[in-house]
């Protein structure tokens, strides 16, 4: 079991008699949980992809259910928001072409090398344009690392590493040892490239670093994909994206007298220097483009006394619509990603509504589009309802195992705030424990709804039952996950089979984030965020009364 040191003030927060906000529920139950999820991951909601007649099936089911739980409308007397949305077609058929001191490298885009263009424009090149190897692509002050102190990459190609120095180390005194950071996330590098300036960004792929076979991000160069309008219309340094294969990698920095396996030795050091290579890229890429809008939905149940301020509860409503057929069956349901989540907010949702009002407001949100980057959650808060210095904590649920009750409650991205805290004084009332990710170098802390929300600057809680489900032990259980991520995950067979599965589990872990929501929404304090955690930022202590 996970245990934890507090800080004085905190722990008499959480151990004081007079201040314990617990509270039974009363409304939830499993027939609610198994009607909700049976409709959502029915084969006529067709996988709810986004801008989809059956994506605005689920839109319109989750609005009529927040009106009949009686949930104020979220956004100016409605439901919905508007996400516009745009899917950018690539063409891939041009080679990349990269010329170097031994000739002429060309690749078919998409095989040993994948690249692409989030920008609206029909056409998109670099030319003659200089490669460098910038190690892991980071910038993180509070853990004393630069990789661009010593150089200049603007209107340059970066080279970097997937993950960060602590993984690659196993040294847990390096950034949070094999735990990925924010730092590692591809989409991290990305950002950091925008920001100083790179005309491209190519990623090295690793199997165990990414978290991901080759086949993954090689579907980039030529698989449709949505972006924010506003973001695809900005004007952007950054115009190629894109990852290599570790062997097309190894074979371009040996072209410029450069060791692969010796570098990783040297860019995991403060004295590590970038590497100008002797290697100029050449590629254009061509999109087309289709703009629609797509909509979050989302309902309040407003505080008494702080009415501005709110705790949210977060679970995608999207997943893939209907796509390549897998033993015939064309249909992406979505049951466990996400069906089943959605199934939790509306549960916990119809359980404050019987309860007394809480002094905080809640906020029911059931984001578009996470399947596709978190655009909405990225769109929401830019645009939010409580404005997030406002926004308290917040707790987001993804990819639910339909197996019964669980020992455990695992919380990805343990240690990031006090929110742990709260959560395991009530999983302890339910004689659960606290566990860590089974796989915390995949970085799936990064990888859902709660990560717009953490970027600007509120503490998240992801976290549910997982590996130790009660009659089949720790081991069994985690056989069955890694059998999910196989076979399970974003595939045709991801249904909702009322007879073989079982949401005891999910009514525990609804019955969980109920009493730590009522707690905090019934609290003058801010969870505050560790000063570890990459998303540290200074937070209102208390409210001013």
């Amino acid at each position: 079991m996970k245990h934890f040191f507090y800080s004085l003030p905190l722990l008499l927060l959480l151990v004081s008699c007079g201040n314990d906000n617990s509270i039974n529920t009363k409304k939830m139950n499993l027939a609610m949980l198994a009607t909700d999820l049976a409709i959502l991951a029915a084969d006529d909601m067709e996988g709810r992809a986004p801008c989809t007649a059956s994506g605005e099936r689920a839109v319109r089911y989750l609005q009529s259910r927040m009106e009949e739980i009686g949930l104020e409308p979220a956004f100016g007397g409605s439901y919905l928001q508007e996400v516009p949305l745009v899917k950018i077609l690539p063409d891939p058929s041009e080679p990349v072409v990269i010329k170097d001191r031994k000739g002429v490298l060309r690749y078919t885009n998409g095989t040993e090398i994948s690249l692409w263009s989030p920008i609206l424009s029909p056409e998109i090149s670099l030319t003659n344009n200089e490669i460098v190897f910038v190690g892991f692509g980071i910038d993180a002050p509070e853990h004393n690392w630069n990789d661009f102190e010593k150089i200049d990459v603007k209107g340059k190609t970066i080279m970097v590493l997937v993950n960060d120095p602590g993984f690659f180390t196993q040294d847990s005194t390096l950034f949070n040892g094999t735990t990925m950071t924010y730092y590692g996330r591809w989409t991290y590098k990305f950002e950091e490239a925008e920001r100083q300036g790179a005309a491209g960004c190519i990623i090295v792929h690793e199997d165990m670093a990414s978290g991901y076979p080759w086949a993954v991000p090689s579907r980039h160069s030529r698989d449709p994909e949505y972006y924010l309008q506003n973001e695809a219309r900005s004007e952007k340094q950054c115009k190629v994206l894109g990852w290599i294969s570790l062997s097309a990698a190894r074979d371009l920095l040996a072209r410029s007298g450069y060791d692969y396996d010796s570098l990783k030795e040297t860019v995991v050091t403060l004295d590590f220097t970038p590497v100008q290579l002797q290697a100029k890229l050449n590629v254009r890429l061509r999109n087309s483009w289709e703009t629609c809008t797509s909509h979050n939905v989302a309902g309040v149940l407003r505080g008494s006394t702080a009415p501005d301020e709110a705790v949210v509860y977060v679970a995608h409503w999207d997943h893939l619509g209907i796509g390549r057929p897998v033993d015939g069956d064309s249909i992406y349901n979505g049951a466990s990603d996400n069906a089943a989540a959605m199934a939790w907010v509306l549960a916990i949702a119809e359980e404050f509504k019987v309860q007394p009002q809480t002094e905080r407001s809640l906020l029911f949100f059931i984001p578009t589009a996470e399947e596709s980057s978190l655009l909405g959650s990225y769109h929401y808060v830019e645009n939010p309802v409580f404005p997030m210095e406002k926004t308290v904590a917040g707790f987001n649920s993804d990819v639910i195992l339909m197996l019964g009750r669980f020992e455990d409650v695992t919380v990805t991205g343990l240690g990031h705030s006090e929110l742990d805290q709260y959560l395991e004084k009530e999983a302890l009332k339910q004689g659960r424990y606290i566990s860590n990710d089974p796989n915390p170098e995949n970085g799936m802390f990064f990888r859902s709804d709660q990560l717009p929300f953490m970027k600007k600057g509120v503490p998240f809680l992801f976290a549910k039952g997982y590996t130790h489900q009660r009659e089949l032990g720790k081991e069994a259980t985690l056989q069955i996950i890694a059998d999910y991520w196989k076979n399970v995950y974003h595939k045709p067979c991801d249904e909702f089979v009322p007879e073989h599965d079982k949401l005891e589990g999910l009514l525990e872990d609804a019955q969980l984030f109920f009493s730590v929501g009522y707690r905090i929404a019934n609290e003058q304090t801010y969870p505050q965020w560790h000063k570890t955690s990459e998303f540290y930022q200074e937070r209102c202590v208390d409210r001013v009364l």
